[in-house]
């Protein structure tokens, strides 16, 4: 029995000894080295990953770090395409890191992995020691299979208060008043809700936000969500209008990689694979949003001001499926009809606002509306018209489907304008100034809106209209807006203040999204100031000059007298540089047309062509300045009906310009010149200040004025010149 026992123990000991030099945690079949992960607070541990059937080890999922080695070939399979699944990669040493396709996942300088969208991809690090040394983690992202959810209560019985989220981007968001008018479908949705019943939270949406950078920003989606909890443990139900798809259109490389990237295919990715797509996350909030108790409801994107002919463009609905954007292989795809493809699985309440939208938008466009609803120079965001028109397509559609219609309420007329005062600063007497502002209508049927303003200014519906103290527009159900134009004319060297008054027959005026003015019962105050001054004697000359001709051949550079005035070169705008033209000894700048058949437009009022003018312009850099003089010399050749206007500007986009003469004819190879105001001592000066920042623009337009001949001809110009003092 003894001997047994002692064959029993040897047994032991041997086997115990074979284990402690022949047994190991790594895998030796395959060569690899042991890969370890750590836990969120970054303790170091085993991994527990598990051999493919190729042999290859699989990363373990739920560490959030791991530590790799130089030769690993490793696999990392993620089913979430959020912040949650961010992960960080490592290599003793450092490492430089590089992913194969940037659509599936990002990866930083610092080797944080952020996945971005379904699919498969190859990470590679490289050691920063030694570039031969590297490893590759092979990146598998599933794609979800959510069933469908319900909606937890109906929207067309309710009757109890509830809150109503609105989840967004800049379209959705609130503004503060605003000197463009700028104005958010939430807040427009406030005025169209029943406050005693319906509570619209606009604080949570926010400009710059796709449909993935507000589900990952905590200050966003996951808020909505708390917000939600806290109402279920209070008692009260909540809605969320979820509208998104203009930030998803952003190229990767333009992304914000601080909560990950925010563009997003719309369908289908760059793979194939639906995850990580605008439909994916669309359908995360609709599931999400029910699951947590509340009900969703889908709005499309607003269209953008972007048009085909007489429609808004496909472009300008969101439909990337037949253009691909700088830096991707293939189109985006169709984001509305993603939106509307997740709300329709999922049995979600949806509204088609990108279809509605483009109708009303054709509409203001085709009438040459369309800088009523938009904000100026911009084609995306709207102004209070707009969004009021915004929230009118929303709650119409509830309605028309049954949806609180308890809730949402009628909706006052409004007549509203986009300034509280107006403010011309000191110009020469005698001398005049334009600017205007505009008047718009929300559904507001008739009336008539009547404008009075004090001594020393005028009002027009024109800016080279005739100017009077008082305007009468009457408005019907079709009147969109329009805009007023107001002249100061100063006869004296005094200050000039006054109120302009604005009332209509049956509302009262409002100042929109804009600062406020003053509301005097029912008529609304718009303050006006300006001054007369002397003309200043005092100062340094300067004078600014383009020949149009350098050594006998077309310029656009301009010389100046003074190192303090740096001109800028001339722009042509629908117009080309032509052969050079020699009168006598002189030789002349030619300009022709830019169009096939070099066809001149026909004008024989003088007015503006915004597509066809040649600028130029004189920055106010660190320096005020008194314009006193503008002067060129212009003539035509082959023909005897070229004509020529000129306007002068302040502001960037041309607003508000002045003539400095009417149409003139430059007749047939006979020199031409005119010129606005004189020396800096005649009475007669412009005294035109362009104060520090800004700019005097001046615009040329050539025409012709009768349409026989209007072909193959071109325009003459040259010593273009502006003239006054440095002050």
């Amino acid at each position: 029995m003894k001997k047994i026992i002692r064959n029993m123990l040897a047994v032991l000991f041997f086997a115990a000894i074979f284990c402690l030099s022949g047994c190991s945690d790594s895998d030796e079949s395959n060569g690899e080295t042991e890969i370890e992960s750590g836990s969120q607070n970054g303790e170091q541990k085993k991994d527990e990953s598990e051999d493919n059937s190729d042999g290859e080890k699989v990363l373990n999922a739920e560490a959030t770090e791991y530590l790799l080695k130089a030769g690993d070939s490793k696999e990392l399979t993620l089913t979430d395409i959020s912040l949650a699944a961010s992960k960080t990669l490592k290599m003793d040493g450092g490492a430089t890191w590089n992913v194969e396709n940037p659509y599936i996942c990002s990866i930083s300088s610092s080797g944080k992995l952020t996945p971005l969208s379904g699919g498969e991809t190859v990470v590679t690090g490289t050691l920063s020691s030694d570039s031969t040394k590297k490893v590759e983690l092979k990146v598998k992202i599933a794609e979800p299979n959510r069933e469908v959810s319900s909606d937890p209560f109906d929207l067309r019985t309710i009757s109890e208060n509830i809150d109503i989220f609105c989840c967004g981007d800049s379209i959705m968001r609130d503004y503060s008043a605003n000197d463009s008018d700028q104005y958010g479908l939430g807040q427009a949705l406030k005025e169209f809700f029943d406050e005693t019943k319906a509570n619209v939270v606009t604080d949570i949406a926010n400009g710059g936000r796709s449909s993935r950078l507000f589900y990952n920003e905590d200050s966003r989606w996951p808020e909505v969500k708390r917000r939600i909890q806290a109402n279920n443990k209070a008692g009260k139900k909540s809605v969320v209008i979820l509208s998104f798809g203009h930030n998803d259109q952003r190229a990767l490389a333009d992304c914000d990689k601080t909560y990950g990237a925010q563009f997003t295919f719309a369908s289908k990715n760059e793979n194939g694979t639906v995850a990580g797509t605008h439909y994916d996350f669309m359908e995360k909030y609709i599931v999400e949003a029910r699951e947590l108790g509340a009900v969703p409801i889908c709005v499309t994107p607003f269209v953008r001001a972007n048009y085909s002919g007489s429609e808004v463009s496909a472009y300008g609905k969101h439909d990337w499926s037949n253009k691909t954007m700088t830096g991707d292989s293939v189109p985006r795809g169709n984001y509305p009809a993603a939106m509307k493809a997740a709300a329709k699985k999922q049995g979600a309440i949806l509204v088609d606002m990108t279809e509605l939208s483009a109708v009303r938008v054709a509409e203001y466009n085709n009438l040459g509306k369309e800088k009523y609803f938009y904000v100026d120079s911009d084609n995306t965001h709207e102004r209070t018209l707009g969004g009021l028109e915004l929230g009118k397509i929303v709650t119409d559609e509830l309605k028309k489907n049954g949806y609180l219609t308890s809730y949402i309420k009628d909706f006052a007329p409004r007549i509203m304008v986009d300034k509280s005062n107006i403010s011309f600063g000191r110009i020469l007497a005698n001398a005049t100034k334009t600017t205007s502002f505009r008047i718009s209508n929300f559904q507001n049927k008739s009336g008539t809106i009547t404008i009075s303003a004090p001594s020393g200014f005028g009002l027009s519906l024109s800016d080279s209209g005739s100017f009077d103290s008082t305007l009468t527009i009457e408005t019907d159900e079709n009147f969109i807006g329009t805009e007023i134009f107001v002249k100061f004319s100063p006869t004296e060297v005094i200050s000039y203040n006054g109120d302009m008054m604005i009332t209509h027959s049956s509302v009262t005026p409002d100042f929109g999204n804009t600062p406020a003015g003053t509301v005097d019962g029912s008529t609304l105050k718009i303050a006006l100031s300006g001054a007369g001054k002397e003309l200043s004697v005092s100062g340094t000359d300067f004078t600014v000059n383009w020949p149009m001709i350098s050594g006998n051949k077309f310029s656009v550079a301009a010389t100046s007298t003074s190192e303090d005035v740096v001109p800028a070169e001339t722009k042509l705008k629908g117009l080309v540089k032509s052969s050079n033209k020699t009168i006598g000894t002189e030789t002349y700048a030619r300009v022709t047309i830019d169009n096939p058949g070099n066809v001149w437009p026909v004008n024989d009022t003088g007015a503006k062509m915004n597509d066809v003018y040649i600028e130029y312009e004189i920055p106010a850099s660190g320096i005020d300045l008194t314009v006193n003089e503008i002067s060129f010399d212009c003539c035509s050749s082959g023909g005897s009906f070229m004509a020529w206007s000129a306007y002068y500007s302040t502001n960037e986009d041309f607003s508000n310009s002045e003539p400095i003469c009417e149409m003139k004819t430059a007749q047939k190879e006979i020199l031409c010149s005119n010129s606005a105001g004189g020396s800096k001592d005649s009475k007669d000066a412009l005294g035109l200040p362009v104060e520090n920042g800004k700019s005097l623009y001046i615009r040329v337009y050539p025409a012709y004025k009768d349409t026989k001949e209007n072909t193959g001809r071109t325009f003459i110009i040259s010593n273009v010149a502006v003239k006054g003092l440095i002050q």
